[in-house]
Order: structure tokens, then C-alpha cells, then sequence
């Protein structure tokens, strides 16, 4: 590498250091300036620490507004109507018809066959 470009890169590290350093006390200035406005913007409308802290977020917030979610029944769970003694499979009788019982009434075989009592 020549002479020349190597003092062409100290000189342009040193720019961008000082280019760096004046960024930092700008991010400075204006970090503490952000904070003054905001402690006081606390003072006129009284909020204090505690109240940010104790306060939900705003995804908090807009779940707590939305439809509250259903709790879980305690239903007792409905019982079997049908089952295939060849296979133990079984049904309630709700919903969609399973495949196995499906299957044996397209055989030929009728549902009451598989009713439970």
C-alpha cells in the first residue's frame, strides 16, 4: 500500500472520529433535553413515577378493552353413544359422523348396530 493512502486514511479516521464525537454530545443534548421536557410536562399534569410504573401498556390496554375471553365451562363431557366393539372406537353422536362409523354404514351396516344401550 502506498505512503499516500495511508495517510489519506489516518486523515479520514480522524474526520469520522470527530464527526463521532460531535454526534455523541448531539445525541447528548438531546437526550437531556427530551428528559427536562418530559419531567416537566409530569409536573404540570402531576404524574409522578409510581404512575408510569404502575400503568398497563397500551397492548395491555387495548386487550383489556375487547371482548372479555369465555371461561371454560365445567360441563361434565358428553357421553359415548357409539361404539365399535370390533375396534373400541367411539362417538357422542355430535358433530361430524367419524370415518369408521361412516365406513360400515356405506357397507351396509345400519348406526344403530353400534348404539350404546
Amino acid at each position: 500500500m502506498p505512503r499516500s493512502s495511508l495517510v489519506q486514511l489516518r486523515q479520514q479516521i480522524a474526520r469520522l472520529e470527530t464527526q463521532a464525537k460531535k454526534l455523541e454530545e448531539t445525541e447528548g443534548t438531546r437526550k437531556r433535553k427530551a428528559v427536562t421536557e418530559v419531567r416537566a410536562l409530569m409536573r404540570k399534569l402531576g404524574v409522578e413515577l409510581a404512575d408510569l410504573q404502575a400503568s398497563d401498556s397500551p397492548k395491555t390496554a387495548r386487550a383489556a378493552a375487547s371482548k372479555p375471553k369465555r371461561e371454560k365451562s365445567a360441563r361434565p363431557p358428553v357421553p359415548v353413544k357409539y361404539r365399535n366393539s370390533e375396534t373400541g372406537d367411539t362417538w357422542t353422536g355430535r358433530g361430524r359422523t367419524p370415518r369408521w362409523l361412516a365406513a360400515l354404514e356405506a357397507a351396509g351396516r345400519t348406526r344403530d348396530e353400534f348404539k350404546i344401550g
